[in-house]
């Protein structure tokens, strides 16, 4: 992959990392205001208060996951316009596909949506991990 085609990548994965990331936060919110909303109106419901701590732990995970995909989409976007700048989207690209691998082992029996989510997040990281490793060793 040549350094132009690594900044172009990057652009464009980063450009839909922040999109993803930006959906990824609202479902957070979503998944936040209704497990705290079922822990709330439990009242004595065990099973009821248990799903929405569930809930509620779900939401700050897609919270803190969706934090990251927009940092790593910030971070590649910049990159793609300052070579100088890509240690950072380098080392957000390596978190990412960490934590993919984690989600899609974690995600392996929870059905093919949860797989799909995985491998497609696994598969951005990948390429703005190629892309900024090329930038990076052109710097060098």
């Amino acid at each position: 992959m040549s350094v132009e085609s690594s900044k172009s990548v990057l652009k464009i994965v980063g450009i839909i990392c922040i999109v993803l990331g930006v959906m990824g936060i609202l479902g957070a919110i979503v998944l936040l205001g209704g497990g705290g909303l079922a822990v709330a109106v439990s009242g004595g419901d065990e099973e009821l208060a248990a799903g929405g701590a569930i809930a509620l732990a779900g939401g700050v995970v897609a919270l803190l996951a969706s934090i990251v995909r927009i940092l790593e989409g910030f971070f590649s976007v910049k990159a793609a316009k300052d070579s100088s700048k890509i240690m950072p989207a380098w080392i957000f690209a390596v978190i990412g596909v960490v934590s993919h691998v984690i989600s899609l082992l974690a995600n392996l029996q929870s059905g093919f949506s949860g797989i799909l989510n995985s491998i497609t997040g696994l598969a951005f990281s990948a390429l703005v991990f190629i892309a900024a490793n090329t930038i990076k060793k052109s710097m060098e």
